[in-house]
């Protein structure tokens, strides 16, 4: 028999599987009804859905989460009481973002009652957290150090000792308190600041500082060209997001082949243009092979802003079926977008009856975005057969 024919029968039994067995996770229902510090599915559950989520090329869920106190079980103040199929959540919001060994004031430091509740999705929900950070000036967020001081210079003997050491402390910081990556918030003409913010406007430094991170995070940080750097931790998440698919706000010479996912914020709605400005930003990496634009796209994650939308869902919905349908240096492209989330995940986390959609569960809109991108991912994997011909 054909060996194609075989790989075709066994991809076909292994996605029905799937979808027998993952209802639990693509589907619009709520698991909130119960007190989530129990264990209220079996273990055999459980490392189906970390399996699951391992799946090469499976389309994300990425959510920024705030309001994050790790002790309360719901979706609002809980990473435990996200949906199950959530895949990315980030750690953005007002509170401490990394733990401080030694910190003597423990307000600074993230507590260890989040870091639970963090290790608990992840070990037990194969779900990936991730830090955001702004990141605008060298030395952002870190333990202070002279070094850091280098203004808005574009000088590379000035300025690579210095973002060299930032993003090392970035990732330290990430490996100390037990993220699974970083999530850059890059927004040099949405938040405005100019020259002040030089991680973000100097073409010099923002270069290089993607440069350095792609030795500690992403698909990267394995190569063996480190120079005198320290082993990285493989498998940690390099993110970019903000204003990417924006034309030219991603420099075409960033390394940014070694990015995991750019995390478009598509607020008000989801176009073919930030879609192709993605492309158009990787055009070099494009041309000389390192990726394809099939996994540009598989790469790009769209979000909407429930800090405004929460109550119709904005354009999240229409995200979640997204298919890039075009054509790009001539090329024809037929590509299912990478994912698609929110930002401030929370505001979509109600209780039953206390929305518009009178009796819906909580995370209303997420649900239905998780059921529409993973029936869409599942139907073009095994599309039904074309129907026989009298």
């Amino acid at each position: 028999m054909n060996i194609n024919i075989l790989n075709r029968s066994f991809l076909i039994a292994f996605v029905c599987i799937l979808l027998v067995g993952c209802s639990d996770w693509t589907e619009v229902k709520s698991v909130n009804d119960t007190d989530l510090n129990l264990t209220t599915k079996t273990d055999g559950y459980y490392a189906a859905l970390r399996e699951w989520k391992k799946t090469p090329g499976l389309p994300q869920i990425f959510v920024w989460f705030d309001n994050w106190n790790g002790v309360s079980p719901t979706g609002e103040n809980s990473l435990r009481g996200l949906p199950d199929s959530v895949t990315i959540a980030s750690n953005w919001g007002g509170h401490p973002k990394f733990y401080w060994e030694n910190e003597p004031d423990p307000s600074k430091s993230l507590n260890a009652t989040r870091r639970a509740d963090m290790e608990y999705v992840q070990k037990v929900k194969g779900t990936k957290v991730v830090v955001t950070l702004f990141s605008a000036h060298c030395g952002d967020d870190m333990q202070p150090d002279p070094i850091y001081n280098i203004g808005n210079s574009s000088d590379s003997a000035v300025i690579r000792p210095a973002i060299r050491k930032y993003a090392e402390a970035i990732y330290d910081a990430v490996v100390a308190s037990g993220y699974d990556g970083f999530d850059w918030d890059y927004e040099p003409f949405g938040s405005g600041g100019g020259a002040s913010n030089p991680l973000w406007y100097n073409t010099a430094q923002r270069k290089l500082f993607v440069e350095e991170l792609s030795y500690w995070f992403g698909k990267g940080s394995q190569r063996t060209d480190r120079g005198d750097r320290k082993p990285a931790k493989p498998g940690l998440l390099f993110i970019i997001d903000g204003e990417v698919g924006v034309g030219g706000h991603m420099d075409k010479d960033w390394l940014s082949h070694y990015v995991d996912y750019f995390v478009l914020q598509a607020y008000g709605g989801m176009y073919d243009s930030r879609m192709t400005g993605v492309l158009t930003d990787m055009e070099e990496h494009i041309k000389a092979g390192r990726i394809t634009a099939e996994e540009v796209i598989r790469r790009t994650i769209a979000t909407e802003n429930f800090e405004s939308y929460a109550n119709t869902g904005g354009g999240f919905l229409k995200m979640s079926t997204y298919i890039y349908k075009s054509t790009f240096n001539g090329k024809e492209i037929d590509q299912q977008i990478g994912g698609c989330g929110l930002y401030r995940s929370g505001f979509d986390y109600m209780p039953k009856g206390q929305r518009e959609h009178d009796g819906s569960p909580e995370y209303y809109f997420l649900r239905v975005g998780i059921t529409n991108l993973y029936r869409i991912y599942y139907g073009r994997l095994n599309p039904a057969p074309e129907p026989a011909q009298p």
